[in-house]
């Protein structure tokens, strides 16, 4: 309760008229202390027993799922009562009675449903479940219509006693059909993740097919609620729910799925950083949830398409959806599956009457289940084994069933033993399935098609490029950033990464924001202006500088720079790019100099960027000095993310010939390492989209000529080894749909070998990785690379990951 002030203090009349005003508002009261340690006490009982009892049946080779599910059986009335052992230790505790918060600790487990339901959606292949469509639909429909029709005549038949009192058979009838036909979504996925099989063609059909069934079982189970409440069918409400449902997923797969992509860009640019994307999720969540909810059409389906439009957001990252299913699977959905079994009461079947009547209840829900996935899978083509697994999948009913069991006690349609029998059966087929599971799965060989996509998807997860979202390249216009960003094209349009154009002036002139919507406003120059505008920021840039073109220090660059200036230089990268006007996937960044050029920088990339690529044109041969400029040195050595430096040969002309030459030829050494492989995704990225080949070379060092015995020394296991490496990364090429060639060359010094091949194959580009070190207060790339970067006749991309 509010406290209320004493009437001996005086108070002025305005804080009077406020109190008055207060005390006659509808103000809720906070919770009571024993109504709250009673909630913190039941989620400590679930939370611990449901984990418990998960790890336990894990151990005997069963998802956790199975253990969690047992424990809302084992802390219920059947066992253990609780609920009532909590109540009792409270008001022990607080000294006063307490009432039952149940309602609270479903609104838990009810956070914890949507949640699995979003991780669900996450994990669906929406291209994969269109091109199934028509086998989820057939295994859905027939796996409702027999168990329905299976139900219907069951229950017509059950004896007067499990009709209840007021009841028509026929509101009964339907309702047990509903019951026996309906899945569990959250059960069925929870044990296709536990076993690791919710990306397998039959795991994503079982799905689909389980959300058409649930769809249609709700929609069916607000009929005869309807009947049930009204006496009559409501067949206009249905007609209603159904053209919402059309128009809902309609909208949703269309203008929510642009709408989602750019709140989430926004988001990560704006705040960036993990709790901000899933707060983003969780809003969208509850929100979307909320409106389904509000249509009838179960705030599950609006979890479950929110999950499926964030999972195509590419910025929603693989660690984010591990962030959000480690709180999921950790917390929130053991909560749920064990609040599933707190009103169910297995002491009723100890009747013999009951006992039987809830055997062939069983018997039916399963076989219905079976027989109608089964009948629908070889309608759609699928194999026998698939058919009876993907049967054993939908025949969980879990909580779903069970809400559908409260519904029906609710409006007086289902006694308490038939309530009973109806939870049994959910928390046996749930029981079921995962052993029955594990005995089809064998049976369901893996397609090579199958096979491929799985593997694909498995790289790409823990692909270096697959993983980058953000790339920030600071420009200046110049012909080295303007070959850094050609290169970058086909990062940005084949993964659908973002680009950020970072200008960072330095007169100390607040353009920032004013700018970038300026620019977004400018007319774009026809190509013959573009021309002399690029032409002349480079003759500027010449003139200035032999180094970066980046973002350099005071004396890479002029003090000062116009608008003009800064909007040419954005408009030279959107063409090196190849991207259309106002294309999201580049951003236009201007940035005052805070401290040095180098500082603003790494300032700008510290704002969670995937890469840092840096444009240089100047290439030293002393080697106390740095290799390239000291602004680019800076920022390599102290960047927070992996960078990307591209040096181009030369300065003016010569560097705008490498930029206009067509790549035909891209050169790729490699010793193996994890950062030469993320070298050679980023070569077999650019050279899919140029059309160029990749040689792929590893260089067996000699040992020189003070070390070696009389005899000739023995190469050939060396050789061995350096053909395997060249082979397995020509594998990740052909995969990525690359022309590759291999080989492996012997020299005393591997980098004058390398550029020799540079030479005689006419290269048009090296790429190479590289573990940036510090020495000296300059950052080492490897003696090898700094000999090839100083040498070679082309451009050389180098790039540092780890």
């Amino acid at each position: 309760m509010i406290p209320q002030p004493s009437a001996a203090v005086v108070r002025p009349a305005a804080i009077g008229h406020a109190s008055s005003v207060l005390q006659t508002a509808d103000v809720p009261e906070p919770i009571a202390t024993g109504e709250l340690l009673w909630l913190f006490l039941m989620l400590t009982l679930l939370l611990a027993t449901a984990r418990v009892l998960g790890e336990l049946t894990k151990r005997f080779g069963m998802p956790a799922v199975v253990g969690e599910l047992t424990a809302g059986i084992v802390l219920g009335p059947t066992v253990i009562d609780s609920v009532l052992l909590v109540t009792r230790t409270v008001e022990w505790v607080e000294g006063e009675a307490v009432g039952q918060q149940l309602a609270a600790v479903e609104v838990v487990s009810w956070l914890g449903l949507l949640m699995l339901i979003v991780l669900t959606g996450l994990e669906t292949d929406l291209e994969l479940i269109v091109s199934k469509a028509r086998a989820a639909t057939l295994v859905a429909l027939a796996s409702i219509v027999a168990p329905f029709a299976a139900g219907f005549a069951f229950a017509w038949y059950l004896p007067d006693r499990f009709v209840a009192t007021g009841g028509s058979r026929l509101e009964f009838a339907l309702f047990m059909a509903v019951a026996m036909s309906i899945s569990a979504i959250p059960v069925i996925a929870k044990i296709l993740m536990d076993m690791g099989h919710v990306r397998r063609d039959f795991g994503q059909l079982t799905l689909a097919a389980g959300m058409i069934n649930d769809t249609v079982g709700w929609i069916m189970l607000a009929l005869v609620a309807g009947l049930v409440r009204t006496g009559e069918v409501q067949f206009a409400a249905t007609v209603g729910t159904l053209l919402w449902l059309v128009a809902f997923l309609g909208v949703g797969f269309t203008v929510g799925r642009r709408a989602v992509r750019w709140l989430f860009v926004w988001i990560d640019n704006t705040v960036g950083g993990e709790v901000a994307k899933l707060t983003t999720l969780m809003v969208l969540t509850l929100g979307v949830g909320s409106f389904t909810h509000a249509l009838h059409l179960e705030a599950v389906l609006g979890a479950f398409v929110v999950g499926i439009l964030v999972g195509q957001v590419d910025r929603f990252d693989y660690e984010t959806e591990h962030t959000l299913e480690v709180v999921t699977m950790g917390v929130f959905a053991p909560i749920f599956f064990a609040t599933a079994g707190l009103r169910v009461d297995l002491r009723a079947l100890a009747d013999p009457v009951v006992f039987g009547v809830a055997v062939g209840a069983l018997a039916i829900a399963v076989v219905g289940k079976f027989a109608g996935s089964y009948v629908g899978a070889r309608a759609a083509g699928l194999s026998s084994w698939e058919g009876v697994t993907i049967g054993a999948g939908l025949n969980a009913r879990g909580a779903m069933e069970i809400v559908v069991a409260t519904i029906g006690l609710a409006v007086d349609v289902l006694t308490i033993e038939m309530y009973s029998i109806i939870v049994m059966i959910a928390i046996v087929t749930s029981l079921m399935a995962p052993p029955m599971l594990r005995w089809t799965l064998p049976h369901v060989t893996m397609s090579a098609s199958e096979r491929r996509r799985i593997e694909r998807e498995e790289r790409m997860r823990e692909s270096f490029v697959g993983q980058i979202r953000r790339i920030l390249l600071p420009t200046r216009g110049g012909a080295d950033t303007q070959y850094a960003a050609r290169l970058l094209g086909p990062l940005v349009r084949d993964a659908e990464i973002e680009l950020t154009a970072l200008y960072v002036t330095e007169d100390g002139r607040r353009r920032g924001r004013w700018i970038e919507r300026a620019l977004e406003r400018l007319p774009g120059p026809d190509p013959v202006s573009r021309e002399a505008r690029s032409g002349s920021a480079t003759d500027r840039r010449t003139r200035a500088t032999n180094g970066s073109s980046g973002g350099g220090s005071e004396r890479d660059h002029p003090p000062g720079s116009s608008d003009e200036e800064i909007a040419a230089a954005f408009e030279v990268i959107e063409r090196r790019l190849e991207l259309d006007d106002g294309d999201l996937r580049l951003r236009k960044r201007v940035r005052d100099a805070t401290g040095s050029v180098a500082e603003t920088i790494l300032d700008e990339a510290a704002e969670g960027y995937g890469m840092l690529v840096l444009g240089e044109s100047g290439r030293t041969r002393d080697p106390d000095e740095p290799l390239f400029s000291e602004t680019v040195d800076h920022v390599v050595r102290d960047a927070p993310c992996p960078t990307m430096v591209v040096s181009t040969p030369g300065t003016g002309e010569a560097a705008l010939e490498s930029l206009e030459a067509n790549m035909r030829r891209i050169l790729l050494p490699t010793v193996g390492t994890e950062y030469n492989r993320h070298a050679a995704e980023i070569a077999f990225t650019i050279a899919r989209r140029e059309n160029a080949i990749v040689e792929i070379v590893h260089v067996v060092a000699e040992p020189r000529p003070a070390d070696r015995f009389v005899e000739q020394p023995d190469l050939s296991k060396a050789m061995a080894i350096g053909e395997g490496i060249v082979d397995r990364e020509a594998e990740l090429g052909r995969e990525m749909g690359t022309k590759v060639l291999t080989t492996v060359e012997v020299g005393d010094e591997p980098e004058a070998t390398i550029v020799d091949l540079a030479n005689r194959d006419g290269v048009d580009l090296i790429v190479m990785g590289s573990d940036i070190r510090a020495i000296s207060q300059r950052a080492f790339f490897g003696h090898r690379v700094e000999r090839v970067v100083e040498d070679a006749p082309c451009p050389v991309a180098v790039i540092s990951s780890v």
